[in-house]
C-alpha cells in the first residue's frame, strides 16, 4: 500500500507499465500511483533493471536525470 503523506489517503494505481529509464541502457519497470485527493503521483518500480540499449521496451517511461 502506498499512502500520500499530504492527505493520509491510500494512493490508487493510475497506470500500469510505466518505467524509469536511467541513461540509454537501464529501464526499471513499474506502475504509477496517484492520490485520489490531491493528485500527487509516484512511480513504484521493481529493483531489477532491464537492459535495453536499443529502446525496444514498449512502455511509457520517465527519463531520469543523472546527478
Amino acid at each position: 500500500m502506498y499512502v500520500c503523506v499530504e492527505c493520509c489517503a491510500e494512493m490508487k494505481c493510475d497506470k500500469n507499465e510505466v518505467a524509469a529509464r536511467y541513461g540509454k541502457n537501464h529501464v526499471y519497470p513499474g506502475d504509477r500511483f496517484k492520490c485520489p485527493k490531491c493528485g500527487r503521483m509516484i512511480l513504484a518500480t521493481n529493483g531489477a533493471p532491464v537492459h535495453d540499449p536499443d529502446g525496444a521496451v514498449s512502455m511509457e517511461y520517465l527519463e531520469m536525470k543523472s546527478k
